[in-house]
Formats: C-alpha cells, sequence, structure tokens
C-alpha cells in the first residue's frame, strides 16, 4: 500500500509566502535604489523632460566666450570687442596707447538636439598703432565638431575636436606688428591669426547647474603645425593649453550675470617663464529673450598680457546669441 505524502500544516504555507514576500520587497528596493542613476541616463528629446526642466536646466544663460552646452537649435552668435592698448614703451609705438577692434562669428547646428554639433567659426581684427600703421586682419577659419551627455541633475560633460584650416597671407612687417598687437585681447583664439599654419584644438566641456548657479569649465591644447617654409626663429610646431572657468548666477527668467577666467600657458615657445601664463578676467550681465540672447562684458588682464608683447589693455565687447528654432509650434487646441 503506497504511502501517503503528509498534508502541508497551514502554517508552513503562510512561512512560505511570507518569504517569498520579503525576497520580493528586498528586490523592489534595490530597483529603487537603482532607478535615479538609470534616470541620469535618459537622452534628452521629445517629451523626455518637461519644459520647466529644459528652461532651468539645459537653457541657461550661456557665458560670453563659451558656447550654450546644451542647445537645442541652429544659433549663430556675433561678437564685437573694442579695445584700448597700452603699448611697450621699446616698442614702435613707444608707449602710445593703440586701439583694436575684433569681431567674431559662430554658427552652430545641431546634428542630435542637445548631444551632437558641428560648427564653423571665424573672425577679424583691426588695430591702429601709433608710429606703426592700420590694418585690417581675417583670421584663418575653424571647423568644429563636440558632444555633450547630459542629466536632468544639472550636471552636462563632453568634450570636442576642431581644425583651424591654413589661409596664406601676404602680411608686410608693419601689418605683423599691428597684428601682434591686435590679437593680444582674445588671446584663446590667437591660432586662427596665425600665417598657413595648421592647428588642432581638442578640448573638453563640462558643466553644473543647481537653483540659480552656474559653473562651467572648459580645458584644451593646441597644436599647430606650420606648412610654409620656417623663418628665422621659428619653430615648426607649437602647442599652448588654454583653459576657462565660468561661474553664472541667474537674476530672474530674463537676466543673468557671470563672470569669466581665463587662461592661456604657453607651453613650447621659447619665452621666459614669466611670460608663458596669460590670464584675463570677464565679468559680463546677459539678457534672454525668445530667440535673442544679448550679453555686456568687459575684458581685463591680469599680470602679463599675451606673450608679453604689450604692457596692458582693456576691453569692451557685446556678444549677441540668435536661436533659429526648427520644431513645429503645437497645434492649437479646440
Amino acid at each position: 500500500m503506497a504511502s501517503r505524502r503528509p498534508a502541508r500544516s497551514p502554517s508552513s504555507a503562510r512561512r512560505r509566502t511570507s518569504t517569498r514576500a520579503r525576497r520580493l520587497a528586498r528586490a523592489a528596493a534595490w530597483l529603487s535604489l537603482l532607478a535615479p542613476a538609470s534616470a541620469l541616463a535618459v537622452p534628452p528629446g521629445a517629451g523626455g523632460w518637461s519644459d520647466d526642466e529644459e528652461e532651468a536646466v539645459f537653457d541657461v544663460p550661456a557665458p560670453p566666450t563659451l558656447p550654450g552646452l546644451t542647445r537645442r537649435d541652429p544659433t549663430f552668435t556675433f561678437e564685437y570687442t573694442a579695445a584700448v592698448i597700452e603699448t611697450e614703451p621699446t616698442s614702435r609705438a613707444g608707449g602710445k596707447a593703440a586701439f583694436a577692434w575684433y569681431s567674431h562669428g559662430e554658427m552652430e547646428m545641431p546634428l542630435v538636439a542637445r548631444k551632437w554639433f558641428v560648427g564653423v567659426v571665424h573672425d577679424s581684427a583691426a588695430a591702429s598703432v601709433p608710429g606703426v600703421a592700420r590694418s585690417i586682419v581675417l583670421g584663418s577659419p575653424e571647423i568644429y565638431g563636440r558632444g555633450v551627455w547630459s542629466s536632468a541633475r544639472g550636471l552636462s560633460s563632453g568634450g570636442g575636436f576642431g581644425v583651424v584650416v591654413p589661409v596664406p597671407r601676404d602680411v608686410s612687417p608693419d601689418q605683423a606688428e599691428v597684428l601682434r598687437t591686435a590679437r593680444v585681447v582674445r588671446p584663446w583664439d590667437e591660432t586662427r591669426f596665425r600665417d598657413l599654419t595648421l592647428t588642432f584644438r581638442p578640448w573638453f566641456d563640462m558643466r553644473h547647474i543647481t537653483g540659480p548657479f552656474i559653473f562651467q569649465l572648459r580645458q584644451g591644447l593646441d597644436w599647430s603645425l606650420v606648412v610654409r617654409g620656417l623663418r628665422s626663429g621659428e619653430r615648426r610646431t607649437d602647442i599652448r593649453a588654454h583653459t576657462a572657468f565660468y561661474f553664472g548666477y541667474r537674476l530672474a527668467r530674463p537676466v543673468g550675470v557671470g563672470l569669466e577666467l581665463w587662461e592661456v600657458y604657453q607651453l613650447t615657445e621659447g619665452l621666459p617663464d614669466d611670460r608663458r601664463a596669460t590670464f584675463a578676467i570677464s565679468p559680463s550681465v546677459r539678457f534672454i529673450f525668445a530667440n535673442v540672447q544679448p550679453a555686456l562684458s568687459v575684458l581685463l588682464p591680469i599680470a602679463t598680457p599675451l606673450r608679453g608683447d604689450v604692457a596692458s589693455y582693456y576691453a569692451a565687447r557685446l556678444s549677441v546669441g540668435f536661436a533659429f528654432p526648427t520644431d513645429e509650434p503645437p497645434p492649437a487646441r479646440p
């Protein structure tokens, strides 16, 4: 006669159900801990974040010089700088004041909104140096691409790579002296004014937003290669580092203020140590309208200007960013 399996007691069944419930609760707790981390990697896109999140975290005021990292639409930025430059007493200008003007234009197109971008930059400079000459010089164009990773928590990071395409120019000794004086106004982009010089510009970007505060950093290197015959005392290659830090505060929805700090360091050029590092600060105020963001700022050197070519300078800048929305307006509600 076959033996029967003893029937399960109600208490045993309850214990097994309770154990199973505890395991499910433990698994749910682990998933709840992982959920915020996975939410950080959600890519931006249509419906990814609310309009309030996009405005507070992604559509923030851009620094005067650095780009708005997480743009959604094609943009064109124009900057005009006027400067008064104090020349060195030992120079041909004899310590007299020189005047310089600098224009900067940049067009950027998002390949993927808030993620991947391509852009082109072109500059021109002019100066009037007493006892030397007046001249206008066009810079070489730069083409670049960049990418950025963004979080709804306010952190964005990425990098880019630019190439300054060499353009031949016939510059007289007087024009070279004028250019040498004018380029100190925007030292971080001086490589665009070198004659027949190919320059590679990799960089790293980072930005953090917490409440009304904005912190943004860019670090990069310029590796330049002269693609013509060398002149006396000239190097075939040159490397320099540049760093920019921006601290901003959004006073109100349409107004932001900030302070930008730049350093340019000549790594390989034959200069005395006290002339290798160049520092500049730029306090600014920016106004935020629907598709236009004008900004006013001043530019002041700290310690030695670029390579010590001049004694000092001060400049005022007007920067205007234009956005060209490509999204169709939402349909009107009935």
